[in-house]
């Protein structure tokens, strides 16, 4: 893929026409693009915690305005669902009308695919809502053209591609596949090149960006997959973006079968079993008193198919894992599918209704405290899960160790993934007593030392000694 910069409305049609020299342009490209870059905007923050800082930059699309600021549209994949909203510093939105002066934003929320999240600007903005008019469908072989927006380090220039639709593919999301040029992997509109009609969205491609170790641990395998590509998500998969815009901070819940373990089947199972289709994921093992295990589901089941369908056609097994999930997330909480499962030689269609999946670390508030050098944050359903000890186990997560301080220091330091249970011998349920421990020290300037009994993530209990002195 390639990304052509350009400064003005003559250079974006010969970007064009440079991209895709064999598409033919009958709409009006510098009157669209002209039109849309107006409701562009770069967003910007800092991922900023006690030892580390970056500055990320990105595209967004302004699709609502009121009088308490404007809603953006940003990909996924630009503010990560498991980083702390803490450490997500100086997040702002710069508009292309207004010389991309800034504007301070939050983030609203996320959609439950996690494919898109929402951003408001904290006052108005001078920028019109861009309207994608009459979405019109996808077709093979169609013609299209994507505008888009570059960040800080291009200079906030516009730029544009074109190519041509390959593939219009419905696994577990509807998705367009285009040539290997062209479009944008920002979150970009995109237009047919002939009518010049709204036909999609573009984003990260999906399933990309998965990197495995051998067993080994030095050389990284990365897997491509090559169903869901570089593309877009054409008309009927984004116009609910447009419909029933959220103007204030929202939760969603992915939904959850209560499975761990989870392992593509290879082509030697599906010799040995008989398996006439290419993909299937193998359950390693259900969760006590969830979803799966109310419905039946056992570890060595395969399961084939979702609401009688296969939810894969990648015959690389962790591609077929993750298209298993996806396919879960089309549904929500509270909603029963079948399963179609093998379980030893026999067939079977089991239904299970979904719960709502367990709130993850990145979900819950961290709390730095200086004078030991840690951040801290209560427990979720996976830190108690991976130890194997039960789920009303009490005590906090060590998210962060800052890197000098007296936490990081001496013979017995302490670590990131630590379940903290104890300070000074005082009993630690949550982050509210933690809290309570830290202020304790705070307050006693002459304390030399103070003693944490922790659970490290293999399961073992130690004692640390942090020395307050250093």
């Amino acid at each position: 893929m390639q990304l052509k910069t350009i400064s003005s409305a003559a250079a974006m049609l010969l970007c064009l026409a440079c991209a895709a020299s064999s598409l033919r342009a009958d709409a009006d490209i510098t009157a669209v693009a002209n039109e849309v870059t107006k409701s562009l905007v770069a967003v910007e923050y800092t991922a900023r915690n006690e030892n580390n800082s970056r500055e990320e930059s990105g595209q967004g699309i302004l699709i609502h305005k009121d009088s308490s600021g404007a809603v953006i549209l940003v990909s996924g994949s630009f503010i990560s669902e498991n980083m702390p909203k803490e450490w997500i510093k100086d997040l702002k939105v710069r508009l292309p009308l207004k010389n991309f002066t800034s504007v301070d934003a939050k983030l609203l929320g996320r959609t439950q695919d996690r494919l898109f999240a929402f951003l408001k600007t904290e006052k108005p903005v001078e920028a019109p809502v861009f309207n994608p008019g009459d979405l019109a469908p996808s077709s093979l072989g169609e013609e299209v053209f994507a505008i888009a927006i570059l960040g800080k380090s291009g200079g906030y220039q516009t730029y544009t591609g074109a190519t041509r639709v390959k593939a219009i593919l419905d696994l577990t999301h509807v998705m367009v596949n285009t040539q290997a040029f062209g479009l944008t992997r920002g979150t970009s509109p995109v237009f047919d090149l002939q009518s010049g009609k709204c036909v999609g969205i573009t984003l990260p491609a999906l399933g990309e960006n998965m990197v495995l170790r051998d067993s080994s641990g030095f050389r990284r395998i990365e897997l491509v997959d090559d169903d869901q590509g570089n593309g877009y998500l054409p008309a009927e998969e984004v116009a609910p973006l447009f419909k029933n815009i959220p103007t204030a901070p929202f939760e969603t819940h992915r939904p959850w079968l209560g499975l761990d373990e989870i392992t593509g089947i290879s082509e030697d199972i599906r010799t040995v079993k008989k398996i006439d289709q290419i993909s299937g994921v193998m359950v390693g093992a259900v969760i006590a008193g969830e979803a799966a295990d109310k419905a039946g589901l056992a570890p060595q089941d395969i399961i084939l198919t979702v609401d009688g369908k296969p939810f894969s056609t990648s015959p690389v097994p962790e591609i077929m894992v993750m298209h298993f999930q996806r396919a879960l997330e089309k549904h929500k909480a509270g909603d029963t599918l079948t399963l179609g499962i093998l379980r030893g030689d026999k067939k079977m269609d089991l239904p299970v209704t979904l719960a709502a999946a367990p709130k993850t670390s990145g979900e819950m508030p961290h709390v730095y405290s200086a004078k030991v050098g840690v951040t801290t944050r209560d427990l979720v359903f996976a830190d108690a899960y991976a130890r194997r000890l039960p789920q009303d186990t009490k005590g906090v997560m060590i998210a962060l160790v800052k890197n000098g301080a007296p936490s990081s220091l001496g013979s017995t330091p302490l670590k990131v993934g630590d379940l903290v249970t104890k300070v000074n011998d005082d009993a630690v349920d949550n982050q509210q007593q933690f809290l309570a421990e830290m202020k304790k020290i705070e307050d006693a300037p002459d304390m030399k030392e103070a003693v944490f009994v922790v659970i490290h993530p293999d399961g073992n209990t130690q004692v640390c000694h942090i020395d307050l002195t250093k």
